[in-house]
C-alpha cells in the first residue's frame, strides 16, 4: 500500500531530514530501534509519564537524545490516549477500550481515503470486522461524554501557550444514497456546490497556532425532522428530532462548554455567524466576547441613530405606526470601506507563516447597528474590523466585534479576526491523516462515535505537538502519523506486506457472499 511503501523508502528519511532537522543516521537510529524493539527498553528507564511535562530520555548525544525524547513521547502518548478516556468505553460491566484503541490504530495505519473498517481491520493485528463494526456502528459507549471531557483537556493543554479562542465553523461529508444520517442536496463548503452531503457543525479552541476540535453537532435538515419513520430508522432519539439552524448548534455548544469550565477569551465564526442578530446576540447575553464575519451588504451607522416609533398626524385615518425607525440613513459596510482613504488604514503583521508574515491593511471603527426586523428599541454599539489584503487578489473582509476600541489594539482585532485559519487547518489535519470523512456508517450513533474518536486523535497530535515544541517545532500531523504507523507495525510484529495474498482472498469471498446475498433477496418474480 502507497503509506507501507512511503515508510520504507529513502524518500521517507530524506523527507523528515528536511521537516525535523534531524540528519539522517539520526532518523535511521530511531526507525532501527523501533524496528528492534529497543524502544520498548527506552521506554521502561522513563520516569511516571505526566501530562506535558514527560522527562527527557536517557543521556547521550544531542541528536540521539532528541531522537529518542521524541520516540519515547509518541510510544507513551498513543499508549495512553484511550486509557484517559476509559470511563466513557465501559457498557454494563464490560469495556470496549481494546476496541476503542484498535479503532486509533487504524486510523493512524490505514491508507489516506481508505479508512474503513476492512481496510482498518487488515492493518491492525488482532482486529475482527464483526467487532469493530459493532463498536463504531451501535456500542452505546458514552461519545458525547467523552467530548465534555476531551474539551477540558484540550483547554488545560492549551492555557499555557496564550489567549485561547473558539472557532465555529461547519464542514460537509460528501456521502452517495439516502441512507446516512442527515444526507440531503445542500451546500457543501468541501466541492463549493449544492451536493448530496452531511454537514456537521464543529468548534475548536485555538491559541497561537495550536489548535483542536472539541465538539460537534450534526446538522439535520427539515427534511428528515419532518420524516419520523426515516429518523427512527436512522436512530435519531426523539429528542434530537428538533429542526435548528447551525447557529443555534452552535450556540448550545458554546454553552455546554461553559457550563463545564471551558473558558476562553472570545468567539469567531465566518459570515453565516456573523450575518444577522441572532448568533452575536445570544453570546452577548451570555457575557462572551466575539470577533465575527459579517457580510459586505450588512447595514451601519457611523453615529449613534435616534430609534422612535413615528407618532400618527393628527385626524388621519389608517392604522396607528407601531414599528420603529430610524432618524438616520445606514450604509453598508462595503461603500463604507470604499469611502476610506489610505491613511484610514494601518499596515499590521497578523502572524508569521511559511511564507513570510501574514500582512494586511486594517481599519478599525466604532459604529452602530440596528435589528430591524427584532424592534429593537435601541442600536448596539459595535466595533468595525476591515481587513484589506496587500495582495489585491484576495478579498476584503469585515468583522463586528463587541470589543471596544478601547480595551485592545489594532495588532489585537487583526489576530484574532484571523484566527478561523486554524479551525480550517483542523479539517485538512483531520481529513487527510486522521480519516475525519472515511466514516462508512449510517446510524446516528455511528456518526457521534467515529467523529468523537477522531477528536481523540486529533488532541494526541496536539499533546505530541506541545511537549516537543522546543527540539522539533515544525512538527506536523502527517509527521506523527508515520511515525505512530511505523510504531504499530514493529510492536506488533505485524508484516502487513507478507499477508496481502490472505486479505485479499478474504476480500474475493466477502464480495461474493455480498453478490450471493444480493440475488438471494432480489430473484425477480
Amino acid at each position: 500500500m502507497r503509506t507501507r511503501t512511503s515508510i520504507k523508502s529513502t524518500e521517507f528519511f530524506s523527507s523528515f531530514q528536511t521537516r525535523l532537522g534531524l540528519n539522517k543516521s539520526g532518523i535511521k537510529s530511531f526507525v532501527s530501534a523501533i524496528r528492534n524493539g529497543n524502544l520498548l527498553r527506552i521506554k521502561e528507564k522513563q520516569p511516571e509519564h505526566k501530562d506535558l511535562n514527560r522527562s527527557d530520555p536517557p543521556s547521550g548525544s544531542k541528536q540521539l537524545g532528541r531522537n529518542s525524547k521524541l520516540a519515547c513521547s509518541l510510544s507513551l502518548g498513543f499508549e495512553k490516549i484511550v486509557s484517559t478516556y476509559k470511563s466513557f468505553f465501559r457498557v454494563g460491566q464490560r469495556t470496549q477500550q481494546d476496541s476503542a484503541q484498535q479503532y486509533l490504530q487504524g486510523i493512524f495505519c490505514a491508507e489516506r481515503g481508505k479508512r474503513n473498517i476492512e481496510r482498518m481491520v487488515e492493518e491492525v493485528s488482532g482486529s475482527e470486522y464483526e467487532s469493530l463494526q459493532h463498536f463504531i456502528s451501535n456500542s452505546p459507549w458514552d461519545s458525547k461524554g467523552l467530548m465534555v471531557e476531551l474539551a477540558k483537556n484540550v483547554f488545560r493543554k492549551l492555557q499555557p501557550v496564550g489567549k485561547i479562542g473558539c472557532t465555529v465553523d461547519e464542514k460537509a461529508h460528501l456521502k452517495k444514497g439516502t441512507k446516512s444520517v442527515g444526507v440531503a442536496r445542500q451546500y457543501a463548503g468541501t466541492s463549493g456546490k449544492v451536493d448530496n452531503c452531511q454537514v456537521a457543525v464543529y468548534l475548536s479552541l485555538t491559541a497561537g497556532k495550536y489548535s483542536s476540535l472539541t465538539n460537534f453537532r450534526l446538522f439535520l435538515p427539515q427534511q428528515w425532522i419532518d420524516n419520523p419513520a426515516r429518523c427512527q430508522k436512522a436512530g435519531i432519539p426523539k429528542s434530537d428530532r428538533v429542526f435548528k439552524t447551525k447557529p443555534q448548534l452552535a450556540l448550545d455548544m458554546i454553552r455546554e462548554h461553559l457550563d463545564h469550565g471551558v473558558q476562553f477569551d472570545y468567539v469567531n465564526g465566518d459570515g453565516l455567524y456573523g450575518n444577522g442578530f441572532e448568533f452575536s446576540k445570544a453570546l452577548a447575553s451570555l457575557g462572551v466576547r466575539y470577533v465575527l464575519e459579517s457580510h459586505c451588504d450588512q447595514l451601519i451607522f457611523t453615529e449613534e441613530p435616534r430609534i422612535f416609533v413615528p407618532v400618527a398626524e393628527p385626524g388621519k385615518r389608517g392604522r396607528q405606526p407601531s414599528l420603529p425607525k430610524s432618524d438616520s440613513l445606514g450604509i453598508t459596510v462595503e461603500k463604507y470601506a470604499t469611502s476610506l482613504h489610505k491613511r484610514d488604514f494601518k499596515e499590521v503583521r497578523i502572524r508569521p507563516t511559511t511564507k513570510g508574515w501574514l500582512t494586511a491593511w486594517i481599519h478599525v471603527a466604532t459604529i452602530w447597528v440596528w435589528d430591524k426586523k427584532a424592534g429593537d428599541q435601541k442600536a448596539i454599539q459595535q466595533t468595525l474590523v476591515i481587513r484589506k489584503p496587500i495582495d489585491k487578489k484576495d478579498k476584503t473582509k469585515y468583522s463586528l466585534s463587541n470589543i471596544s476600541q478601547q480595551q485592545q489594539s489594532i495588532e489585537e482585532f487583526a489576530f484574532m479576526q484571523a484566527q478561523r485559519f486554524w479551525i480550517e487547518r483542523c479539517f485538512r489535519d483531520d481529513s487527510h491523516d486522521l480519516g475525519m470523512s472515511d466514516y462508512q456508517v449510517r446510524l446516528y450513533k455511528g456518526f457521534f462515535n467515529h467523529m468523537a474518536l477522531t477528536c481523540v486523535a486529533m488532541e494526541y497530535i496536539l499533546t505530541e505537538r506541545l511537549e516537543n515544541v522546543q527540539d522539533i517545532p515544525l512538527l506536523s500531523t502527517n509527521d506523527i502519523r508515520l511515525l505512530i504507523a511505523k510504531e504499530i507495525r514493529s510492536r506488533d510484529d505485524y508484516a502487513c506486506d507478507d499477508n496481502r495474498l490472505e486479505q485479499l482472498e478474504k476480500r474475493h469471498i466477502q464480495r461474493q457472499r455480498d453478490m450471493d446475498r444480493y440475488y438471494n433477496f432480489n430473484v425477480p418474480k
